[in-house]
């Protein structure tokens, strides 16, 4: 009879520290048994990530942005992307090439210019605005943009011997369409320096210096040629998107077990952080021919189901266009989505 006892004893004990192993982890065996039975239907097995994306009539091309350059409307018919890209050299590790794309309504590049330079040596560095591919420590500029001329013309300094007081800096840069300021040191032992300011004023390019008192540094104007994403249509969960999320499919629950090292750090209490699932939503592209699919990684919240994409799209799509553009802020890229060239 002792021994009954002492064996149903040993079986409560066990059930119980079972249950305490088990229960703060229920939610975790719950969804992780329930995602069993979740399968990916079969219309969305074909979708590939934007960068793997193959069809008939579409291809997708990819360009590595690398600076914060808006995309230029040049004209009706005519977009300019501005690309950089780091140069991999052993000596000079400042090495960068600008490129820039003329785009037409196919989506097809038409033109592009190249410059390769360092940017810690002072010899060039290229500024856009507008019409104008502008080197600010050359002094000159270029009307590539508009008219495809890769010669550089240059500006002058509107006074050679003189150097600005701060009144007078603020009077020649009032009203001015575009300027670039650049602080120029001496090799005097009080290490002094003063501002080059390039100023674009009166369809004129000039650069002149003011005094190190001056510290103005005012907000350039926009780019009066850029290319606005606003109302492009980056609306995912609306059917006025030109890119709406089709499907999300949970994958694996993302909680980490109670009995973690991670979880058991004194004052912290499980410490599992944010509970949900890693997953994988489905997307839908609207081209002017045809709908194009893509997939990338999610992570979906619990309790609410709300999505989260590691990374969203601006769309720009041109009127009576046939190729669309989107930018992906986070990983610097853009994917020009376009025709493919029969023949």
């Amino acid at each position: 009879m002792k021994i009954n006892i002492k064996k149903k004893t040993v079986i409560l004990w066990s059930i119980a520290i079972i249950a305490v192993i088990i229960l703060p982890d229920s939610e975790m065996y719950y969804q992780q048994y329930k995602l069993r039975s979740e399968k990916l239907p079969e219309q969305y097995k074909p979708y590939t990530t934007l960068d793997s994306l193959k069809d008939n009539d579409y291809e997708v091309i990819k360009l590595s942005r690398g600076i914060h350059e808006p995309v230029i409307q040049e004209n009706d018919s005519t977009i300019v992307i501005i690309t950089k890209r780091d140069h991999d050299s052993e000596k000079e590790s400042a090495n960068n090439i600008y490129t820039w794309y003329k785009i037409n309504l196919k989506g097809q590049i038409t033109d592009s210019l190249q410059y390769q330079y360092n940017t810690e040596n002072g010899i060039h560095n290229y500024q856009t605005f507008n019409d104008y591919i502008v080197d600010v420590d050359q002094n000159t500029y270029s009307n590539w943009l508009k008219d495809g001329d890769t010669t550089h013309y240059p500006y002058k300094n509107i006074d050679d011997t003189k150097i600005f007081s701060v009144a007078e800096t603020e009077n020649i840069i009032a009203d001015r369409d575009y300027m670039y300021d650049d602080i120029i040191h001496s090799e005097s032992s009080g290490n002094e320096y003063k501002y080059k300011l390039t100023v674009f004023k009166d369809n004129v390019w000039n650069y002149f210096y003011a005094e190190k008192d001056w510290h103005g540094y005012p907000k350039n104007i926009p780019n009066k040629k850029a290319v606005d994403f606003s109302n492009a249509g980056y609306e995912v969960d609306k059917s006025t998107g030109l890119i709406q999320r089709d499907h999300v499919q949970k994958e694996e629950w993302n909680a980490r077990t109670f009995w973690s090292l991670k979880n058991l750090s004194w004052g912290t209490g499980n410490g599992s952080g944010r509970n949900g699932w890693t997953g994988t939503s489905y997307f839908s592209i609207k081209m002017p021919k045809k709908t194009l699919h893509y997939k990338q990684d999610a992570f979906i919240e619990h309790p609410d189901n709300y999505v989260r994409d590691p990374f969203t799209f601006f769309v720009y799509q041109p009127k009576n266009g046939d190729y669309m553009l989107l930018i992906d802020e986070e990983r610097q890229l853009y994917y020009l989505i376009r025709p493919k060239k029969i023949g």
